[in-house]
């Protein structure tokens, strides 16, 4: 495996992975943005709703990371990793239907208790399932060892890189132009696109064999 540039890791057999990582980076900070907005309404946009959003995006991203490297000692696989982008893309579209009965189920609750807890329940799964594409893409990427800091440099240099301008596009353009909805519904359906391509890809490819 050539070793001389950033991608060299992560180059033409892996294309796939690294459109999942472009994806799984934007879906995470889009996550996090609109999350803080949906609490909003009921809550406020005060600090201790964007302490609570941001510790509760690190525990969960955390909770990933440690539960991806464990899966990925045993199951690395692509189906494996189709299955994980699956369930955050169903977190990620249920996240409008059941934010508002979680929020008004918490109301009643001292104010910090109320915020953090509605974050966990509603946040936390979808940021789990991100935190565990990471290791499981470092794991597929690897076939020796000599490459592994390269090639989880070049993951999650990718990934933030998907992150930083999902920033800029939720914060600037799809929130404010589009609403909460709608963005979540993008980010949903940019997650769920990605088993189908691959399988169509799959096919298509086998056809041309």
């Amino acid at each position: 495996m050539n070793s001389t540039t950033a991608f060299s890791v992560l180059d033409k057999s892996n294309w796939f992975l690294i459109l999942v990582l472009i994806i799984e980076g934007g879906a995470i900070m889009a996550v996090e943005l609109i999350g803080a907005k949906l609490i909003a309404p009921y809550y406020g946009n005060s600090l201790y709703v964007w302490a609570a959003v941001l510790a509760t995006t690190l525990g969960a991203l955390t909770i990933g990371y440690y539960s991806g490297g464990n899966l990925s000692s045993t199951k690395a696989n692509i189906k494996t990793l189709l299955t994980i982008t699956s369930s955050s893309a169903l977190f990620v579209l249920s996240m409008p239907i059941i934010s508002s009965f979680i929020m008004e189920a918490t109301l009643g609750m001292e104010l910090r208790t109320g915020i953090l807890l509605s974050c966990v329940i509603f946040l936390m799964p979808p940021l789990i399932a991100f935190g565990m594409v990471g290791p499981m893409i470092v794991r597929l990427a690897t076939n020796n060892v000599k490459h592994v800091g390269k090639i989880a440099g070049t993951v999650y240099f990718t990934s933030t890189i998907g992150g930083v301008a999902s920033t800029f596009l939720f914060g600037f353009y799809c929130i404010p132009f589009l609403g909460l909805k709608v963005s979540c519904y993008i980010t949903g359906t940019a997650l769920a696109v990605l088993p189908l391509f691959y399988l169509i890809y799959t096919k298509l490819k086998n056809k041309n064999f």
